[in-house]
């Protein structure tokens, strides 16, 4: 046995040499399971959407703490991710990813039987927690697996298309789930598909090829830092519909936010091995990129909630209508995805993203313009079709940008930082929106505005707000460079 090598890990290898066809079987294996965890962890991310109105009304929610079923999971998986990623290359990718796994599925469980507004939350933050373990440790197996350059990047673009495919088979099976059988079910499904994933991960030829680092540590302290100021913030946000932005308690909520975060930054600017190397965002290119990213995604979580909650509350769509109107979505953001990587090398990624999220701007400014009683084609697709076609030209130029031009050894961390950036820009964006929306609905109803009316107000403003971010996306898109560049999907594995 090799130096360094575990026994299972020798084991593995011996397997995969005994017969020529073992290792694609293995390889076959990874891919599957891998892929199928990670599909898992972005359906989650959009299935429940189509059942919060469901489950507003059967836990009692009020309209802004309903943000926090999306937000709970968004924190903690984004809040977590990079930590995910440093705990596979210490304690094992497999024992991670099973970890991961155990814990989301479990979770899950508990979000299906949850009796309270509270108990779905706590649980939901869970998930969030267990899909950080699970989503880069499946990755790390995935890069492991595929060791020739060809194959490798083929399975990367297979994972890196399940985005656009999950996303919306969260959507239509969101609203199956909810409309056909019970809003339950959104969580319970997850329970089978863990745990048939779990008995695939346990067999030999997905055991860890080489044993685990050694003498890198996790930075705990940090993860706490960064995690626990988001969510003070994201609170004190969604308390401002209880209580004025000037409040002692929401002043004292943002003065704790601030304070966290500038121990987390203190933390690494001082730990041997930070959580994130604070030096990447010297980087003028690096730095635009990730804000733009964030303001992108928060423009983004928050219309795709309050599109959903027109849809169902003022139109008075079933869920599986409400799902089904966003198929176009996925479809054309999956194609203008595939048009990007073509286009990069020609335009360069400064005019890829002014004009993808230009596009999404104004795909997102006719929203302004949505009546109580709207027509499908004239009023909702087209928003969704230049929404997504904006946001596929977009995302991958700013991939690109976020990890070109930094040491290799870094590169997975640039990617972990916009991944993080990415899920904490959706959550907080859709915190405020939620909190506007409710405090403009508030009004509305005190003014004697009949509710149809206070309830498109109250989007009206979520929309502009969404608009306002995305325009701002847009502009700093002038501060990128040309980037003129194949498209390379092993730079954006965040591992």
């Amino acid at each position: 046995m090799g130096r360094g090598t575990t026994p299972s890990a020798a084991r593995a290898a011996k397997a995969a040499k005994a017969t020529p066809g073992a290792a694609g079987k293995a390889a076959g294996l990874a891919l599957a399971v891998t892929c199928g965890a990670q599909f898992m962890v972005i359906i989650d991310d959009t299935v429940v959407a189509m059942a919060l109105p469901t489950i507003r009304t059967a836990l009692d929610f009020e309209q802004a703490s309903l943000a926090w079923v999306v937000d709970a999971y968004m924190l903690l998986f984004g809040g977590f991710l990079v930590l995910g990623g440093r705990c596979a290359d210490l304690f094992g990718r497999r024992r991670v990813f099973l970890t991961g796994l155990a814990v989301f599925t479990v979770a899950s469980l508990a979000c299906g039987l949850a009796n309270s507004s509270e108990m779905l939350i706590v649980s939901r933050g869970a998930q969030g927690f267990g899909a950080a373990l699970l989503s880069p440790a499946a990755l790390s197996i995935l890069i492991t697996v595929f060791t020739e350059a060809k194959e490798r990047r083929r399975a990367l673009g297979i994972w890196g298309g399940l985005t656009g495919i999950s996303g919306v088979s969260g959507v239509l099976l969101g609203g199956v789930i909810t409309d056909i059988i019970d809003w339950r079910w959104v969580f319970f499904i997850n329970i089978p598909v863990g745990i048939l994933l779990f008995a695939l991960a346990m067999r030999p030829a997905l055991a860890d090829r080489e044993a685990p680092a050694k003498g890198t540590s996790t930075d705990t302290t940090g993860a706490v830092l960064i995690t626990s100021a988001l969510l003070l913030l994201v609170y004190t946000v969604i308390s401002t519909s209880h209580r004025p932005w000037g409040s002692a308690a929401t002043v004292a909520g943002f003065v704790g936010a601030a304070a966290l975060l500038a121990g987390f930054v203190v933390r690494e600017l001082r730990a041997e091995q930070p959580l994130i190397r604070l030096g990447i965002f010297a980087n003028r290119q690096i730095a635009a990129a990730n804000v733009m990213m964030l303001l992108a995604a928060s423009g983004l979580y928050g219309i795709f909630f309050f599109l959903t909650q027109y849809m169902q509350l003022l139109q008075g769509w079933s869920p599986l209508r409400a799902g089904l109107s966003w198929a176009p979505f996925g479809v054309t953001m999956a194609v203008f995805s595939g048009i990007a990587i073509q286009l990069l090398p020609k335009l360069g990624s400064r005019v890829l993203c002014l004009l993808g999220l230009g596009t999404a701007t104004v795909g997102l400014g006719l929203l302004l313009g949505a009546p109580v009683k709207a027509s499908y084609a004239s009023d909702v697709l087209p928003t969704l079709l230049l929404c997504a076609a904006g946001y596929g030209l977009a995302m991958v130029p700013l991939v690109v940008a976020a990890v070109s031009g930094v040491a290799k050894a870094d590169s997975g961390a640039a990617s972990g930082v916009l991944n993080t950036g990415q899920q904490i820009g959706g959550a907080t964006g859709l915190a405020v929106l939620a909190a506007l929306a409710g405090s403009r609905l508030d009004d509305e109803v005190a003014a004697g505005t009949a509710m149809p009316d206070a309830l498109l107000a109250s989007f009206h403003s979520a929309f502009l707000v969404g608009t306002v971010l995305s325009a701002c996306a847009a502009l700093l898109a002038l501060v990128l460079p040309a980037l003129r560049t194949e498209f390379d999907p092993e730079t954006t594995s965040g591992v």
